[in-house]
Order: structure tokens, then C-alpha cells, then sequence
């Protein structure tokens, strides 16, 4: 299977953060196709190319199913599922773990996976099917690989403030608390779950933890993470009596997450220098 450089890497630049320099497992000895098309998979996902990263993955696949290799199978069932994830695609990535689990088990690999337990979290979190993704979540939180425990803490913690349950929040919140300094990406997954715990007695210091969140998001290339934490900041803001911040925190969330996706609702009132010019009547 893919080290922890790998898996975690991946999910990190995909699923949630950018890769933090750091590519996947070289294939098995031998097999320099398989290598080739998980690098270049690799590659293309940490330049945002999503669709050339999924081709690239799949034929991956393809090669491990010719190779019968069970660990191959499984980091680029994995790839390919983060990297559908990360275009929005929910319910195929939820089709690709499904067939890969499948595969891997026709070769012997019967066990968990937290890798793909928290992919597969991910995506019925994205389809709100949270009850099914609480446990899977709860389960990555106890892997080996600081990485993916560290990003299921954060989901279990998403998951938990979406449904009113401070005492997983906080165990959510525990569970992400390191001694310092860390890495960018936990210290904004660890600021932004104390906000969202510190949200309704303390919206000032909220306030000031999710707009740290945000800039550690922005420095890492998140720019989904970046937008949900301004948006809590604007909540934040909002408790606080700060009318004015609070909407112009929603108007910088809510122009960033229209950037990032045509499907985003149009933020009406915007400044945007960047806009096509109306054709003319």
C-alpha cells in the first residue's frame, strides 16, 4: 500500500488542502508504466489538472488489475476516488471505493482501510448521508497514518458542529490539539474546529480563529477550506454585533466559492473586475 506520504498527501491536496510537496509511493519494481501514470497522477492533481490526474489514475488501475496486485489496486482506487471528490463528484467516488473494496478483497485484502474509510466519509458527508460517514470518520480518526487521522478528526468535528453535537466537537477538538508549532494545515483544522466549539460564548475570540483559519487556507491553495472558514467568521461576526464584518466576511466567502464553481449562485453586489462584459443589446 502507498506510505504515508502518499495516500495522505493526496487526500490532503484533493479532499481538503494542497500537497505539501510530497508524492505517492513509487509503484512496484518492475512495472514502469504503473509508476509513471501514478507520478504523473500525482503531478497533474497538485496543479489543479483534476481530469488529466483521474486519466492518469486509471490507467494506473488498469495496470495493477493486469499486475493481480492487491496494494496497487488500493492506492489507485484511492487516488482516483479523492481526485473525483475534489471535482465534485460524490457519488462516483462512492462507486470507485465500492469497486475497489471489491477488488481488493477477490485478492485477499479483506481488512479495514482508513484511507478509503475517510474518502468514502468524505463523499457521504458531501451527499449528506452523515450517519453513515460518522462512524467511518470516528474509525480513520484511530489510523496509524497522522495524516488521515488528523483530517477525519476535522471531518468528525464538521460533522458533528452541522448537526448541534458539542461533546463530539470537542472530542474532535481534543483529538486535533498537538503541541506547537505544526504544520499549517492541522494548525487550521485545529483553529477552525475551536472557533466553531468557541462560537456561541466566545464569538470574538471565534471570530479571530476562523479568519486564522483562513489565511492558513488561503497560504496552503485551500480555497474550499479558506471559504468555509470566512463564512464562520461572518457567523462569528454576526454574534458579535459586527454587522458591517460579518457581511462583507459572507461577500469574500461567498464570491470565492462562485470562482471555484460555476454552479456556485451568483454573488449579486459583488465587485468583480474579472466578469465577461454583458454582450451588447
Amino acid at each position: 500500500m502507498m506510505g504515508g506520504c502518499g495516500r495522505a498527501a493526496l487526500l490532503l491536496v484533493l479532499a481538503m488542502p494542497v500537497l505539501a510537496g510530497c508524492g505517492g509511493k513509487a509503484a512496484p519494481a518492475g512495472d514502469a508504466v504503473l509508476e509513471q501514470a501514478m507520478d504523473v497522477g500525482h503531478q497533474s492533481a497538485g496543479l489543479d489538472r483534476l481530469t488529466v490526474a483521474e486519466a492518469q489514475y486509471r490507467l494506473a488501475g488498469t495496470r495493477a488489475l493486469a499486475r493481480d496486485d492487491a496494494g496497487a489496486i488500493g492506492d489507485a482506487g484511492y487516488n482516483l476516488a479523492v481526485v473525483q471528490l475534489a471535482q465534485g463528484r460524490p457519488a462516483d467516488a462512492l462507486s470507485t471505493i465500492a469497486a475497489t473494496r471489491a477488488a481488493m478483497a477477490v485478492r485477499g485484502r479483506l481488512g479495514t482501510d482508513a484511507g478509503l474509510d475517510l474518502t468514502q466519509a468524505a463523499a457521504l458527508h458531501r451527499l449528506s448521508r452523515d450517519d453513515e460517514a460518522v462512524p467511518l470518520a470516528a474509525g480513520a480518526m484511530a489510523s496509524p497514518d497522522p495524516a488521515i487521522a488528523e483530517q477525519a478528526s476535522l471531518l468528525t468535528g464538521l460533522i458533528a458542529d452541522a448537526r448541534g453535537d458539542r461533546a463530539t466537537l470537542a472530542q474532535a477538538v481534543a483529538h486535533l490539539a498537538h503541541p506547537h508549532p505544526v504544520p499549517a494545515k492541522w494548525q487550521a483544522d485545529e483553529d477552525e474546529l475551536q472557533a466553531r466549539l468557541r462560537l456561541a460564548q466566545d464569538p470574538v475570540a471565534a471570530r479571530e480563529l476562523a479568519v486564522h483559519a483562513a489565511d492558513l487556507r488561503r497560504q496552503l491553495v485551500d480555497y474550499r477550506g479558506m471559504a468555509r472558514a470566512l463564512t464562520l467568521a461572518a457567523r462569528a461576526a454576526g454574534r458579535a454585533g459586527d454587522s458591517g464584518g460579518a457581511a462583507a466576511l459572507s461577500l469574500q466567502a461567498a464570491q470565492s466559492q462562485h470562482a471555484q464553481s460555476a454552479s456556485a449562485p451568483i454573488v449579486t453586489g459583488a465587485p468583480d473586475p474579472f466578469a465577461e462584459p454583458a454582450p451588447p443589446s
